[in-house]
């Protein structure tokens, strides 16, 4: 018997949490009538399917780093053939400048940046020119001085003046450095007065118009990289052992009617805290730009054999209905295991952690061992350690 992968790990059916939902606050005090199921190992014999959901290959806001007044936006032609500011829909080439603020203040402080270097060079030049006098005149001293031809004070004062342009040159050398320092600076400033596009994509956003005044780290744009996009599922870990990174993976999309075949290049090293599966990404190509993010696709992971029942990972289920909301935990899930004493049936609550469905059965991959006896029909109806009377 085959049975059938209905959705992915991360939701249940309507009739699941239905029955969840009715979970009574009220225990009746008299004995309950349930219906027996139990848990059991089936080996599946189709792939495991999953429902995936498509992002851009890349997402970037761009903020201005230089402040002002914005004086330029970039024009597209719009559908009526009129010119407008490029908007949210457009796509834009690599390197365009999507807006200008007025670089009027930045070009100022960069001309007054180079007439300060440029002075600062000139200082330098002379300080040299002074030293190298100087130094000419030192060796010619501390000649003077070693054959007992010039006194003492004398050479002290052509010393002194020796480490003093020494130490003018070293100044001015630094001066040169600080000047060059606030022309990169002054250069780069004027740059980051334009936006440009960091890549060829799609305008998701403009939060900024002609004669708007930003600051500092303001997000003018909001762009993605549709080139290639990301199919994004999970799988628990029960799954894992299906999938390798750079393994090839199709992707079916309903949306644009075709299988797309994609490269998986990313999986999560750790299981998501809350629902214990692991996020899987497949890259796809997208060279028409067809596949658009937000659409939903569907990933299947073939069994070890293809279709055949074996090799298959066996997998421990229970029914549908027997799944209840957790009495401890409103996000979880538990069922109502039976326990016999004295010849009388009692319901006992046991969390459980839920995975795939099958048919009219669900996966539970914590919580159970193949075997243990369970109210498949009415757990919603008892409290723990209440008398149920079983159905034969």
């Amino acid at each position: 018997m085959r049975h059938e992968i209905a959705t992915a790990v991360l939701t249940l059916p309507a009739a699941v949490l239905f029955l969840a939902g009715c979970t009574k606050q009220s225990v009746p005090e008299s004995v309950q009538t349930v219906t027996a199921g139990v848990a059991e190992q089936i080996q599946p014999d189709v792939p495991e399917r999953y429902s995936a959901s498509i992002e851009p290959f890349a997402q970037v806001d761009l903020a201005f780093k230089s402040g002002g007044v914005i004086e330029q936006i970039y024009q597209e032609r719009g559908a009526d053939g009129r010119m407008r500011n490029v908007d949210a829909g457009d796509r834009v080439i690599r390197d365009t400048q999507l807006a200008q603020v007025r670089p009027l203040d930045y070009q100022d402080r960069l001309d007054s940046a180079e007439a300060q270097l440029a002075q600062a060079q000139a200082q330098l030049v002379q300080a040299r020119a002074n030293f190298s006098e100087a130094e000419i005149e030192y060796r010619r001293d501390s000649n003077l001085f070693q054959s007992a031809s010039l006194v003492k004070p004398e050479f002290d004062q052509t010393k002194g003046k020796y480490e003093s342009l020494q130490a003018g040159v070293t100044a001015a050398e630094e001066a040169v450095k600080a000047a060059e320092a606030a022309v990169t600076d002054a250069n780069l400033s004027l740059r980051d007065t334009s936006l440009r596009a960091p890549f060829t994509g799609w305008i998701t956003a403009r939060n900024v118009d002609r004669g708007s005044i930003v600051g500092g780290a303001v997000v003018g744009f909001s762009m993605i990289d549709t080139h290639a996009v990301k199919a994004v599922f999970a799988v628990p870990d029960t799954s894992l052992s299906k999938i390798r990174t750079g393994h090839r993976q199709t992707v079916m999309l309903d949306a644009v009617g075709y299988e797309t075949p994609g490269i998986v290049t990313a999986i999560s090293p750790q299981a998501d805290p809350k629902n214990r599966v692991f996020s899987i990404e497949v890259t796809l190509n997208n060279p028409r730009e067809q596949i658009r993010p937000g659409m939903i696709g569907s990933v299947t992971l073939e069994t070890a054999t293809s279709g055949t029942t074996h090799g298959a990972t066996p997998r421990l289920v229970v029914p549908l209905t027997a799944v209840i909301r957790s009495p401890s935990d409103p996000r979880g899930f538990a069922v109502m295991i039976l326990n016999e004493h004295e010849g009388k049936q009692y319901a006992a609550s046991q969390v459980v952690e839920v995975g795939q469905i099958f048919g009219n059965q669900i996966e539970v991959t914590r919580g159970l061992r193949a075997g243990q006896k369970l109210i498949a029909i009415g757990g919603s109806l008892v409290h723990d350690g209440q008398e149920v009377h079983v159905l034969p």
